[in-house]
């Protein structure tokens, strides 16, 4: 997380950010998807704000003239095309909000889609330094962009056009009194800005509270067994708790600001129609002026105001949007894992080093000038203590991490001009970090290879040794095995883990500590997979436990990342 936030100061050293449309750019793509929707609503909205604007003069028109005339049949008539108006403008205002509801989901649903398939594509270092929980908060940041997606931003060009138009009648009606009850809108201008700033600040901070608060409730939930054991529950809530009241201070601060400025927006507008009826009462009584210009100059005056409201209130709402916007943005534009090289079909299993240097940090290198090639088909023991880089051979192997110095070859083929996807369907890797889905014994079993027929999964699991626990369980293969199958032991996870490694038929084969968890009879079973199943692949294990130096054909040893090959 402390590397995220780093880059996002970095992002805003380079730009302060006002709205910049070279962002909102960044989204054009989902505009242009729905452009058809987006215009057919615009147009929707257009009619509904031109209904809008006759009725005023109408009951200018019912005051000045018709109800003096005593005119019944013509006023029926405007009464019934007024309502009639209302019931238009009714049905056309749900029509337009059912569409945009619509609208926006659908491109912010789309936007999470894209956003989560980015997060995938970067690379594994990026996921050293953060945590599952914030960067989920942060997908849901996407919400905050629905104002751009939104009705809103519609509003706006069409306010600009109620504005003037309504400006016009209004000096036509009466210039003075316009020109009077214009004079405000400096004021409305100068309020929003003074609390648009304030409010962009607390969102951001809100933002950032709400992703750690998100964080440290999932680490206390996928740590609860540890929670458990030392009597910490209280400690643990006493955290959360100190976080929740954080995000709240924080939430009810950002509340004030806004009720603040829309009061102030709003008083600033009541006082516009203060001055209008004194004004006109003042006119009245010198007979100057009618009651029905009054009430037609107020309703216009009204719609005056609206339009100008709504840009201060659109200012002020705008400036959560903002935020979501800059920090949706910047996951947008981490680099992605290159993945456009050469792509492979079939492997022969021969790798490489070149005096390869790999360090995780600044701190130092964990594999320094490390040196071997391994033929085809061998089988090979790499040994050494904890902490010594056995992992970290097995994850550049992968290209999940990039050498600092020196060349990686897969079949000769540089590792920097392959294409990743295709050279890691190439080698089944059972990790040392076992990792199961919330899912049934058989959709984990088939992660690596879901277009396998039944007989080829039972016979993985039977050569791997996890049949016999799996016909005991009451569900058999469609037993769900708990989020990180939580509910298997150790044992039993490596054994699905190495069903799912078996199923994949790679040209590669990698155990990470494969004998670890595992009993006596597991290990044979491996040393037996490795001289039967795995003949004509190229298997590498890493472990820290002596093994058979029989079934390989090469035994290495590192230690403080400096690998030497020891004779059988």
């Amino acid at each position: 997380m402390k590397s995220l936030i780093i880059y996002c100061s970095e992002i805003e050293k380079r730009q302060k950010f006002k709205l910049h449309f070279s962002l909102i750019k960044g989204y054009n793509s989902y505009f242009k998807l729905h452009w058809k929707e987006i215009l057919s609503t615009f147009l929707l909205m257009l009619l509904l704000s031109l209904l809008a604007l006759p009725t005023p003069y109408l009951m200018k028109y019912i005051f000045d003239d018709v109800i003096p005339k005593k005119d019944i049949k013509l006023l029926n008539f405007i009464i019934i095309a007024i309502f009639g108006i209302q019931i238009l403008k009714a049905f056309l205002s749900f029509l337009t909000n059912y569409l945009f509801s619509t609208l926006n989901q659908e491109i912010l649903t789309k936007i999470k889609k894209d956003l989560f398939s980015k997060l995938l594509r970067l690379p594994l270092s990026f996921f050293d330094s953060q945590q599952s929980g914030y960067l989920l908060s942060r997908i849901y940041e996407v919400e905050g962009l629905g104002f751009f997606f939104s009705n809103s931003f519609l509003r706006i060009l069409i306010a600009v056009g109620e504005f003037l138009f309504c400006l016009g009648i209004l000096f036509y009606l009466n210039w003075r009194l316009t020109a009077i009850s214009i004079s405000i809108l400096p004021l409305l201008f100068l309020s929003t800005r003074a609390y648009s700033r304030k409010i962009r600040k607390i969102s951001k901070e809100l933002m950032e509270k709400n992703a750690n608060l998100s964080k440290r409730i999932q680490e206390s939930l996928s740590g609860i067994e540890l929670i458990k054991s030392f009597s910490s529950e209280e400690r643990e809530g006493e955290k959360i708790s100190f976080s929740l009241e954080d995000y709240k201070e924080a939430n009810i601060k950002r509340s004030i600001q806004f009720s603040l400025s829309s009061e102030i927006v709003g008083f600033i507008g009541s006082a516009g129609g203060f001055i209008v009826l004194w004004y006109s009462g003042w006119k009245i009584v010198e007979g100057s002026f009618t009651l029905g210009t009054y009430i037609a100059f107020s309703a216009y005056l009204a719609k005056l105001y609206g339009p100008t409201q709504i840009f201060a209130n659109i200012g002020l709402s705008l400036q959560p949007a903002i935020t979501a916007l800059k920090r949706v943005s910047e996951l947008f534009e981490i680099a992605e894992e290159k993945d456009g090289g050469v792509k492979i079909s079939k492997l022969r299993g021969e790798i490489e080093f070149r005096d390869v240097y790999f360090g995780y940090d600044s701190k130092g290198d964990v594999i320094r000038g490390i040196s071997f090639k391994i033929k085809p088909s061998e089988k090979v023991l790499i040994q050494g203590p904890n902490g010594s880089g056995k992992s970290t051979i097995v994850k550049l192997i992968l290209g999940l991490y990039k050498c600092r110095k020196g060349k990686i070859l897969i079949d000769g083929y540089d590792l920097e001009t392959l294409s990743l996807s295709s050279l890691r369907e190439r080698i089944s890797f059972v990790s040392q970090n076992l990792f199961l889905f919330n899912e049934t014994i058989k959709n984990n079993i088939l992660y690596s290879r879901p277009d396998a027929r039944e007989e080829e999964i039972v016979e993985a699991v039977k050569l791997s040794g996890a049949y016999e626990f799996i016909k005991n369980l009451p569900n058999g293969f469609d037993t769900i095995v708990g989020e990180g199958g939580k509910t298997l032991s150790g044992g039993e996870r490596k054994k699905l883990s190495i069903a799912r490694a078996i199923l994949k038929d790679s040209d590669i084969i990698i155990f990470d500590e494969a004998t670890s968890e595992l009993d006596s009879g597991s290990e044979e079973r491996i040393e037996e997979l490795m001289e039967e199943r795995f003949k004509g692949k190229t298997c590498i294990i890493i472990s820290h436990k002596p093994m058979n130096p029989d079934i390989f054909d090469r035994i290495f040893r590192i230690e403080d990342g400096v690998l030497k090959e020891l004779k059988k």
